[in-house]
């Protein structure tokens, strides 16, 4: 299996990107990406606090005080939020038929509308919202790339990241999931924006592992 980490660096040398935000929660992506970018990149640590998974023994752990400190000591911003986006949940003008029915769907759906307003004029059914709707399709691709939106949306909410610059996110995904490591580049924004057609998915690369179903026919999850 190649190392993620080493082809994300050379994506970033091919798009001279110098900003790399890692998705973390023991440290050990943060300091392999400090190792490999080395201290010419300023890397992004994004996670949960511990604080915020005390009660859950399934997801992870989140970040510690002792691996947040260790990451700062060597230049590394950490970023840590209790939750994400996703955690907490064209052109148009043709008929187009689904189940039978018709549906006329218009260009330029979202008009530049800030997130708060397309989640409230989504209604209040929260399996049919339109963050629900954006995760489900991010899943098409598996962990991996969702969580690269996921903690460069956290980066730049966070004001640390800058917008006028394009970074690479890198996301190993947890064994569990079976899925691709990824890696993309893209210009980031602020959640809040991420309807304002600001953010652009640049570049995506993904890393099948020896255990990676989303690239053969088995089923996705086991047991």
């Amino acid at each position: 299996m190649q190392d993620i980490v080493t082809v994300a660096k050379q994506r970033a040398e091919k798009f001279g990107v110098r900003n790399v935000v890692v998705s973390t929660n023991s440290g050990a992506t943060a300091n392999h990406a400090y190792e490999v970018f080395g201290s010419d990149y300023q890397i992004y640590a994004v996670g949960n606090p511990a604080s915020a998974h005390e009660k859950d023994l399934v997801v992870h752990k989140g970040v510690s005080e002792e691996t947040r400190k260790s990451l700062e000591g060597k230049g590394i911003k950490v970023i840590l939020q209790p939750q994400s986006l996703f955690q907490a949940l064209g052109i148009g003008g043709y008929d187009f038929k689904v189940g039978g029915k018709s549906f006329d769907f218009w260009g330029h759906q979202f008009h530049q509308a800030s997130l708060s307003e397309v989640i409230e004029k989504a209604g209040r059914d929260l399996r049919f919202n339109a963050i629900a709707i954006i995760f489900h399709t991010l899943q098409f691709f598996g962990d991996g790339p969702r969580v690269c939106l996921e903690v460069a949306l956290m980066a730049a909410d966070s004001g640390e990241l800058p917008l006028a610059q394009d970074c690479i996110a890198i996301a190993r995904p947890i064994e569990r999931s079976n899925c691709a490591h990824a890696a993309v580049v893209l210009t980031p924004c602020k959640t809040q924006d991420i309807f304002n057609h600001v953010t652009r998915i640049k570049d995506l690369t993904l890393v099948p592992g020896p255990k990676d179903h989303w690239f053969s026919n088995e089923p996705l999850w086991q047991g």
